[in-house]
């Protein structure tokens, strides 16, 4: 097939791609697009975000074909003013959001096509997320959008015993089922494709969301306008997961994810509801402490150093928690 270059006024699809540090990555990415928009035959752009990095690796991609362009920051905008950036940038009718690190699968992105296609009232849809062994990702998409008992049930790890059985997956849990295509609320951003209209009808990524729950935001907003959301099993996307989120420390993950929660419940809830929920993850975190403790001080083989990295990072995650403005991250 004839691919598009940069000077065509319109595509089919443009697939956009933020980058930072997955130099390894990114290609086998770009590359997986590459075939699956040729084996869908759609005209297609590819637009890749270079997020700040430090040796502009992502321009190496250009020589691979014409559809490709590199945006370059100069600093790290964050997530959501990367993606809505790209978006920006782009011409295709359909937007295919993904992560540097997931890698589309044979005919993924003609089954995700297919299914945004099948309805005029279907906004956005995405895939099956699978480990790099090949298991289903669990607890990452096709989630409920974010209640007060499901993110309890994530903070006492007992999510995966609830999930066993469908009753007490749907009742208390925020996951759904992962082995059939249906209705979904909340889909991740690592791999999620749109219908143009639909999100530039919701002015795109919320910005002030830098990291985390900008998906659940986005996709919210999309159900509120009247939008479908549909979750494609048979699609399959495997993602390797945020190698930069792990090389930051507990306590600055938990500050994120905290903070960037509370701003959706803020965005979307009740005051009363949203001071409620600050009040039962403050206690949570609380009541989650001594087993904290046992597991740090096992792992340092240390009663001091097992105290030192949990008392204090945690007691700073409940304070942020009680005294939380709603600043951004």
């Amino acid at each position: 097939m004839m691919e598009t270059t940069a000077a065509a006024k319109d595509v089919d699809l443009s697939i956009c791609i933020l980058t930072r540090s997955q130099p390894q990555l990114l290609p086998e990415c770009v590359a997986a697009c590459l075939k699956e928009a040729r084996r869908a035959e759609v005209t297609f752009e590819i637009i890749i975000v270079d997020n700040a990095s430090e040796d502009r690796y992502p321009e190496k991609l250009l020589a691979l074909s014409p559809s490709i362009r590199v945006l370059r920051n100069e600093r790290n905008v964050g997530f959501s003013a990367g993606n809505n950036q790209a978006i920006r940038a782009s011409r295709g009718q359909y937007v295919l959001i993904l992560n540097d690190d997931a890698i589309l699968q044979e005919d993924s992105l003609g089954l995700m096509l297919q299914e945004l296609k099948s309805d005029p009232r279907i906004g956005g849809v995405g895939p099956r997320l699978l480990n790099t062994d090949g298991t289903l990702q669990r607890n990452f998409t096709h989630l409920r959008f974010p209640h007060l008992r499901g993110i309890i049930c994530q903070l006492l790890r007992i999510e995966a015993l609830l999930d066993r059985c469908t009753l007490t997956r749907d009742l208390f849990t925020l996951s759904r089922n992962l082995n059939r295509t249906s209705e979904a609320d909340h889909l991740a951003s690592a791999c999620f494709l749109v219908y143009r209209r639909a999100i530039e009808a919701v002015n795109l990524y919320d910005e002030s969301f830098h990291y985390l729950y900008e998906d659940a935001d986005l996709c919210f907003r999309l159900k509120k306008a009247g939008w479908r959301i549909v979750y494609v099993a048979e699609a399959r996307v495997s993602h390797y997961k945020s190698s930069s989120w792990m090389e930051l420390s507990w306590l600055e993950r938990n500050t994120i994810a905290f903070q960037s929660m509370l701003r959706f419940f803020r965005k979307h809830s009740h005051p009363v509801r949203v001071f409620l929920v600050r009040l039962a993850l403050a206690v949570v975190m609380l009541v989650r402490l001594p087993t904290v403790i046992l597991l740090r001080t096992w792992k340092a083989r240390s009663i001091h150093e097992g105290l030192r990295s949990s008392v204090s990072p945690t007691l700073k995650v409940i304070y942020m928690l009680i005294a939380y403005t709603g600043t951004k991250v």
